[in-house]
C-alpha cells in the first residue's frame, strides 16, 4: 500500500532524517506480533492447500478456495514477511528488496487476494441461482475467473512499480528509506480505497444478500415432490466429498441455508474488520486529518489478519475436510437433485456436477 512520503530532492538526506525522526518508534512487541502473523499466514494457508490437493474428487468450491489460499500464502511470503524483516527487525530496506517486494509484490498479492474473494462470491451466486447451468461449466470458466483476478491485480500494480523510490544517501547516519513517489498521493489513496475496499465489499454484500434471498424463497415455496423423500448425499462440507448421510430434501436446504448465512457473515465480517480501519486511516492521513502515529502503525500490522483468518474460516466451516474419504457418491443424488431442482444439492452436495 502506498505511503504518504514526500522527499525534497534538493535536500534529500535532511528530509529523510526529519521524516524518520517525526515517526514514533514502534513497540518491540509489535514486531513479534507481525512475525507471528506472517508465520501463521504461511502455515495455515499451506495446510489448507495441501488438504485441498488431497481431495480425489475436487469440487468447484475447492478450486476457488485453493487459489484464494495461494494468494493469501503469497501475501504472507511476499508482503507481510519482507515488511516485517526489513522494516521492523533490520529497520532499513535493502535496495533490490525495496524494488521487488515493496515496489510490486506487496500490492499484487493484496489485490489478488481481494479479487479472488470477489470471484469466489460471484461463483457461489452463479451456482445457487443457476445450478444446472453452473454444473456444465468446465475448466475454461474456472481458469477464466481466477486468471482474470490475477491479471487485474498485475495490471493495477504497474503504477506502484513505476513510482517506487529508494534512497541510501543517508547511509552514513544509518538511514535509508523505501517509498512510493506519487505526485497526486490523495488521488492514489482514494483510488486504492475504492479498488481494495468499497467496490469489493459492495459486490460481496450484494451477492450474499442475493444468495440468502434465493435460499429463503426456495424454502418458503417448498420443493416439488414428496417432502419426506429420503436420499443419500455425498458430503457435509463445502469443499469436497465427505461421509454419506441420509437426509430429507427439506432438511438439506435448511442446512444449506444455515451454513451459507454463517459462511457469508464470517467472510464479510472478517474482510471488513481487517481492511476498514487501515483504509479509513490512509484516507484521513493523506488529507492531514490524523497523523501517522502509533495507531497508524498498529493498523498496518493488523490489516493482513484477513489473510490469516481466511483459511481458519474455511476450515471451521469444513471440519470434516481432514477426514474426507474416497467413497463415490451414488448417481441417485443427481437424479434427486434434477427432479427437485434443489439449488444447494447441485452446488454443494453433488460431486458429480463438480459443485
Amino acid at each position: 500500500m502506498a505511503k504518504n512520503v514526500t522527499v525534497n530532492k534538493t535536500n534529500e538526506c535532511v528530509d529523510i532524517k526529519r521524516i524518520l525522526l517525526e515517526t514514533p518508534p514502534e513497540s518491540p512487541l509489535l514486531k513479534w506480533i507481525a512475525l507471528t502473523e506472517a508465520v501463521g499466514i504461511i502455515i495455515l494457508n499451506t495446510v489448507l492447500i495441501l488438504m485441498l490437493m488431497r481431495l480425489k474428487k475436487k469440487s468447484r468450491m475447492a478450486y476457488f478456495v485453493k487459489h484464494l489460499s495461494i494468494a493469501d500464502l503469497f501475501v504472507g511470503l511476499l508482503y507481510v514477511l519482507p515488511n516485517c524483516i526489513f522494516e521492523r527487525f533490520l529497520e532499513k530496506w535493502e535496495k533490490y528488496s525495496c524494488f521487488i517486494f515493496y515496489g510490486y509484490c506487496t500490492n499484487v498479492t493484496i489485490f489478488a487476494s481481494t479479487f479472488l474473494i470477489v470471484v469466489l462470491t460471484i461463483d457461489r451466486l452463479f451456482v445457487i441461482v443457476r445450478p444446472l447451468s453452473a454444473s456444465t461449466k468446465g475448466n475454461r470458466y474456472r481458469y477464466g475467473l481466477v486468471s482474470g483476478a490475477w491479471m487485474l491485480a498485475l495490471i493495477l500494480t504497474i503504477p506502484y512499480a513505476l513510482h517506487i523510490r529508494f534512497s541510501d544517501t543517508c547511509t552514513e547516519h544509518g538511514i535509508n528509506i523505501c517509498w512510493h513517489d506519487f505526485k497526486h498521493m490523495e488521488a492514489i489513496v482514494l483510488a486504492e480505497f475504492f479498488i481494495n475496499w468499497i467496490i469489493p465489499v459492495c459486490i460481496i454484500i450484494s451477492c450474499y444478500t442475493w444468495i440468502i434471498r434465493v435460499i429463503i424463497r426456495r424454502e418458503k415455496f417448498g420443493l416439488p415432490g414428496s417432502p419426506n423423500t429420503i436420499f443419500s448425499h455425498g458430503t457435509t462440507t463445502f469443499l469436497g466429498n465427505g461421509l454419506n448421510v441420509q437426509t430429507s430434501s427439506t432438511s438439506v436446504i435448511t442446512t444449506a441455508k444455515k451454513k451459507t448465512i454463517k459462511l457469508s457473515l464470517a467472510v464479510v465480517i472478517v474482510y471488513i474488520a481487517s481492511w476498514t480501519p487501515i483504509n479509513l486511516a490512509q484516507v484521513l492521513n493523506v488529507f492531514g486529518i490524523i497523523p501517522a502515529g502509533d495507531l497508524f502503525t498498529v493498523l498496518h500490522v493488523f490489516a493482513p489478519i484477513n489473510n490469516l483468518m481466511n483459511p481458519l474460516v474455511f476450515l471451521v466451516f469444513n471440519r470434516q475436510l481432514g477426514k474426507i474419504t474416497n467413497k463415490d457418491v451414488g448417481n441417485n443424488v443427481l437424479c434427486c437433485v434434477k427432479r427437485s431442482n434443489n439449488i444447494f444439492d447441485t452446488s454443494k452436495y453433488n460431486a458429480s456436477s463438480n459443485s
